[in-house]
């Protein structure tokens, strides 16, 4: 079986997040989407209880008719965790697959700074989701697949400061996840 994993705080989840996940689920036989509780390279927890996140990302992936797993796993676990436990993790839930990870431009910057990240070169196969202005170069040894064509810029953290100013927001969120926010006021939008 063809596994690519795609983790992420999802903090909330947008169309970026949405444009990969239609991207990956045509390359794979199954996607599992991993919400963090708080990515170590990171100084901020997320703001949305992880409930929410779940959630926004069951709202963002309803339509769609792939085999998607939103797993909880990564949440459950004492903080920090690190994507090194996390494949391990999957690799035994779904022994004899080959796993693919879904990495971000601004991720690959710093694919250097993780956890065992020797190991995770051993064990998967990265797919890296180019955002602009970013340079990204992989580390030696990575097997990559740079998928250079995608054009997605949208930030979460400029979505929650967005919504905690009273901004006006673009076409960064599909409006049902758009309604979830302001239903359970999140991020600061009363």
């Amino acid at each position: 079986m063809k596994l690519i994993l795609f983790g992420g705080s999802f903090d909330p989840p947008h169309l970026g997040h949405l444009k990969i996940i239609e991207k990956c689920c045509g390359e794979c036989d199954k996607l599992i989407l991993m919400p963090s509780a708080h990515s170590p390279l990171k100084k901020n927890p997320p703001i949305a209880q992880a409930k929410h996140r779940i959630k926004m990302l069951e709202i963002l992936t309803h339509e769609l008719n792939y085999p998607i797993q939103i797993d909880n796993w990564e949440i459950s676990q004492p903080e920090p965790n690190y994507t090194y436990f996390t494949i391990q993790h999957v690799q035994k839930e779904h022994p004899n697959s080959s796993i693919s990870l879904v990495v971000g431009a601004d991720q690959l910057e710093q694919f250097h700074q993780w956890i065992n990240y020797k190991e995770i070169l051993k064990s998967v196969h990265i797919i890296g989701f180019n955002r602009d202005n970013y340079n990204a170069v992989p580390v030696e040894g990575m097997n990559l697949t740079w998928i250079k064509d995608f054009k997605m810029d949208i930030s979460s953290t400029e979505i929650r400061e967005k919504i905690g100013r009273g901004d006006q927001l673009g076409n960064e969120l599909p409006q049902p996840v758009w309604d979830y926010i302001q239903e359970n006021n999140l991020y600061g939008n009363e």
